[in-house]
């Protein structure tokens, strides 16, 4: 079972959380993966602990790839991966997530195989990982860190691995389509005390699940800014998209702010490619003060769309959003006042606003594209494997 780099042709199992049932960075980030090892030539043997039975149509698309689902069954995911292991020598194995890789851990001491891991983020930043998340971090021949701010939490505490920074990029198509429009887009949108209201020229944007175990994304401050940002513009409005088991919270948050407020906040909920593609275009900037990301793919997002970013200096944003370049960083991003003085700063300079989004525009194109992340990423697992 020792690792046999002569073989005719590359090999790769993929044993991750999943690309296609799942939302969120961790399933953009596998999506990449796969797409980047598909066009590097290597055949690709996909195992999805969390993936759907429809989900195989996604995967369908691409030349040479063997896919199983587990459907969240562990036992049925151990099996598969080890069964896989018996059948083939792999060039490489790679899992997303530390809590999976853990299961390697007995074949890894035995020196049979060695395996990369992926690091998401909140998984391992202290006070995680647990036990298994442990195993599968220590174990690893390589950590590929998705940002340097996730390297650096693990780190602090693990000071002994050997992590390497690959920064995430746009999706294959969007890296393609990226272009800035000059459309003017007229929408209207149901606010959160009922009314219907066309959006105006002062639009924040927030894009991000709305879940319970993700309160850290910024939602819940920027409500509680808009009376601080209303005292100076009445026409300020607040479109928070997205939608989760937090959603209620948040609702009853807006619900709580003068009438005033509540009829410039809107809580859409999900809403399709084409929507969201038009609130970017509506939008004067996008804003996440986020306190625990561990890249923040929806800042590069905003950014193709030539918008101007506000985030936070606490968590991965500072290492996306380039303070006074691409949009600027929150110093507090769990004080609402705070928050609303640095949206401030954007709203009162409108050529600032301007120029912080067409740098932004420019660095999606070039280091947030697709190509650029499929090249160091293959660059650094072929490095791994020579």
């Amino acid at each position: 079972m020792k690792l046999d780099r002569n073989l005719e042709g590359k090999h790769c199992l993929l044993a991750i959380t999943g690309a296609y049932n799942l939302g969120g960075g961790i399933a953009a980030a596998n999506r990449l993966v796969i797409q980047a090892l598909v066009d590097s030539g290597y055949h690709t043997h996909i195992i999805a602990f969390n993936e759907g039975a429809d989900s195989g149509k996604h995967y369908t698309t691409f030349k040479n790839i063997n896919y199983k689902t587990s459907t969240l069954n562990k036992l049925k995911f151990v099996f598969h991966v080890y069964s896989a292991l018996l059948k083939r020598r792999y060039t490489t194995i790679f899992f997303d997530h530390v809590n999976l890789a853990w299961i390697l851990f007995p074949v890894v001491r035995l020196g049979f195989v060695r395996y990369v891991v992926r690091l998401n983020g909140i998984e391992v930043f202290p006070p995680k990982p647990d036990w298994q998340g442990k195993l599968g971090l220590q174990n690893a021949a390589l950590c590929l860190a998705i940002s340097e701010f996730t390297k650096q939490q693990v780190s602090s505490i693990f000071p002994e691995l050997k992590i390497t920074v690959v920064d995430l990029s746009l999706d294959p198509v969007r890296s393609e389509q990226i272009q800035l429009s000059d459309d003017l887009i007229e929408m209207q949108l149901t606010a959160v005390d009922g009314s219907q209201t066309v959006l105006g020229n002062r639009v924040i944007l927030h894009v991000g699940r709305m879940a319970e175990d993700e309160r850290y994304k910024g939602q819940d401050v920027l409500i509680q800014a808009m009376p601080y940002l209303s005292e100076e513009y009445s026409d300020v409005q607040l479109v928070l998209v997205g939608q989760g088991n937090d959603m209620g919270r948040l609702l009853a948050l807006a619900r709580e702010q003068s009438p005033d407020v509540q009829s410039r906040i809107f809580m859409p909920g999900f809403v399709s490619e084409k929507q969201l593609d038009d609130l970017y275009q509506c939008a004067y900037l996008f804003a996440m003060p986020s306190r625990g990301e561990g890249f923040g793919l929806v800042y590069v997002e905003a950014m193709s769309r030539g918008k101007p970013c506000v985030a936070s200096r606490i968590d991965a944003a500072q290492f996306v959003v380039k303070d006074e370049v691409t949009g600027l960083l929150v110093n507090d991003p769990f004080d609402p006042k705070s928050v609303a003085t640095t949206l401030l700063n954007l709203l009162r300079d409108p050529q600032k606003a301007r120029l912080f989004g067409a740098a932004g525009y420019e660095l999606a194109k070039t280091y947030y594209s697709y190509p650029s992340f499929r090249d160091r990423f293959i660059e650094t697992l072929e490095a791994y494997l020579s």
